[in-house]
């Protein structure tokens, strides 16, 4: 069986925090987002992987040029899902699809994987808010019909866009007028027997600062090693909790304390920082602040007396002493002065608070 991985387009809902990142290339749970997808895949023992890929196009070549595993495909017109599939209609094998902006279990991928019989497959999942979604019509374990954010929903399976196809889809696409891979599965309900298969773990759809967190929370509740990297160094005189990853190359200094947290390579950690539920990225540096259920990109700047909650900054941003901010997200390369109070903002990229550079 083989993948496709669709991640062209640009979600405009994920401004300021991908400027110069597609959500698929976030790093969350100290590792980008598409690579913790293809490592799971890997373990359904899915081996050639499509990503289809536009937006940040070269950012995708630059991350897998090293790897003969893993193809790009670009999608020239952006139209939908749909057309997004059909450039990999050279396929000629069942394969899986998944959206490159979600988050779902590995078991929950060999769940699907392994139940497949020959027919279409839809992982579904239970919603408590399935008018937001695309509801499932279901008779016993069969596909009836999907209804697009319904104002009643018959039943809580909601659509969560993973696949599993045979070649027939491309025959399927081609011959409709729909530009949504949904509305193309929807309208031939009738002619092609679809069953739905039960995502029993974890499945998110990230289309927000605030589900980015979200997903960066569950990640680290699920997926996350708990292990020191014998590359990493440790103070004795620091206080490493038993559910701390800390990787390669990073530093924790003396006094320091890192609790359910993930620590990317080559960050460093100083003297009486504090690290809760939160994830570093590679190459940041803290110094003397408290980060809570937060996540940072990579090679992020808070100095001391600094307190981030609730907050996504994006890579390169710089935090300067006596700043407190929360439940905020702040764009790349953001420059934050010191001794600031900032609650429930977004700064757009290379925003700088004293030119007031910011969108609410």
């Amino acid at each position: 069986m083989k993948a496709v991985i669709l991640a062209a387009k640009k979600k405009e809902s994920m401004f300021p925090l991908n400027d110069t990142a597609p959500t698929p290339l976030m790093p969350l749970n100290g590792k980008p987002l598409i690579l913790q997808t293809i490592e799971k895949l890997k373990a359904c023992n899915i081996e050639e992987i499509y990503v289809v890929a536009n937006y940040k196009l070269e950012k995708y070549q630059k991350l897998f040029e090293e790897r003969n595993d893993i193809n790009i495909i670009v999608q020239e017109d952006l139209t939908g899902t749909a057309e997004a599939l059909n450039t990999c209609s050279f396929i000629e094998d069942d394969f899986i699809v998944i959206n490159g902006d979600v988050v779902v279990s590995k078991n929950d991928l060999s769940n699907l994987t392994e139940s497949f019989g020959g027919d279409f497959s839809i992982m579904a999942v239970e919603n408590k808010r399935p008018e937001k979604y695309g509801v499932l019509s279901i008779e016993n374990d069969k596909v009836r019909d999907i209804h697009e954010k319904p104002e009643k929903p018959e039943n809580p399976l909601v659509n969560t866009g993973v696949y599993i196809f045979n070649p027939e889809i491309f025959d399927l696409i081609q011959a409709s007028k729909k530009e949504s891979l949904t509305d193309v599965v929807a309208e031939s309900l009738d002619e092609i027997r679809c069953r739905y298969v039960l995502a029993k773990e974890y499945w998110l759809d990230i289309g927000s600062g605030k589900e980015l967190l979200k997903a960066d929370r569950v990640l680290r509740s699920n997926e996350s090693s708990c292990s020191i990297s014998p590359e990493a160094e440790i103070s004795d005189k620091a206080s490493v909790k038993e559910n701390a990853t800390v990787n390669s190359g990073a530093v924790v200094k003396a006094g320091a304390v890192v609790e359910s947290s993930v620590i990317g390579e080559n960050a460093v950690i100083g003297p009486n920082t504090v690290v809760r539920n939160s994830t570093v990225g590679r190459g940041s540096e803290l110094d003397g602040c408290v980060i809570d259920h937060s996540l940072l990109f990579e090679d992020c700047i808070v100095d001391s007396f600094t307190r981030v909650e609730d907050v996504v900054l994006a890579e390169e941003c710089d935090l300067k002493s006596g700043t407190v901010i929360r439940e905020s997200f702040i764009g790349p390369r953001s420059y934050i002065d010191m001794n600031n109070s900032i609650r429930g903002v977004k700064f757009v990229p290379d925003a700088r608070t004293d030119l007031s550079e910011i969108s609410k």
